[in-house]
């Protein structure tokens, strides 16, 4: 018997107040799979991953992790269960160094496990080894990332929760990051982005769903949905399978979600 998902989403509607912003979502997620969530902005892929970060109420609807139901978990509560979250934004202390930033990440476990965790972090992202005593506001955007991205690995999650990752960064700089991400899949880790950059996330994830007025309206391999004409013209800008050369991850072979 096959394991169950590692996430599984069925009819999740959620919103702000009363007024829903996602519409019955289902979404499934196995171990050690990638899914990227396209669409654009105010389409719904951040109040998505808020509720399933237990940042807002659902409307209808249930989230499993692990076969677990979420239901009155905190953010707090569900990163313990496994669930790594690097919000949009970063949210990084300006006056925080590297080092203590990475080491909240691990607050509940002793110190020498924190900073074993810590070094595993700069080896995964070695541009924060010479940062490490350096405040998180003086980092560049880029460098900003990779903390937020790191602190949420240093929990040891199954499930990475990414919102945005790539905003405001050169497009250099987003293909270092994504590299660095594809590093992490052979350790069985599941990844879950959701990105205005389809090109980019495309790239990456093995498969996708683009999210419109908080509806998924279509899903399935990231190859396929990049060569699909409405894709392509909609948030690819071109519609080119060039964009897998050097492709740093999941973007063969195809595999139905």
């Amino acid at each position: 018997m096959p394991p169950p998902d590692l996430l599984r989403l069925e009819g999740v509607s959620a919103g702000y107040g009363r007024v829903p912003a996602l519409h019955a979502v289902d979404l499934a997620l196995g171990h050690g799979e990638t899914l990227a969530i396209i669409g654009a902005n105010g389409a719904g892929k951040t109040t998505l991953l808020r509720a399933i970060m237990g940042q807002i109420p659902l409307l209808g609807g249930q989230i499993r992790f692990a076969g677990r139901r979420l239901d009155g978990l905190d953010t707090h509560a569900r990163a313990r269960l496994g669930i790594g979250y690097a919000p949009e934004g970063r949210q990084l202390f300006p006056m925080l160094s590297v080092a203590d930033t990475l080491e909240l990440g691990a607050a509940r476990e002793p110190a020498a496990v924190r900073r074993e965790r810590r070094d595993e972090m700069f080896a995964i992202f070695p541009k924060l080894r010479p940062l490490r005593d350096a405040s998180c506001g003086l980092l560049s955007g880029g460098e900003q990332q990779m903390v937020a991205i790191a602190r949420a690995l240093m929990g040891r999650p199954a499930l990475l929760v990414l919102d945005e990752p790539s905003t405001g960064l050169a497009p250099r700089v987003i293909a270092e990051l994504y590299a660095s991400l594809a590093h992490l899949l052979d350790s069985g880790l599941a990844v879950l982005v959701a990105e205005q950059n389809a090109r980019a996330a495309l790239r990456f994830a093995r498969n996708a769903v683009v999210c419109e007025d908080g509806h998924l309206t279509l899903r399935g391999p990231a190859k396929t949905l990049a060569a699909d004409p409405r894709v392509a013209a909609a948030y690819i800008g071109m519609h080119d399978a060039s964009i897998w050369s050097a492709a740093p991850a999941g973007g063969a072979p195809d595999a139905p979600i």
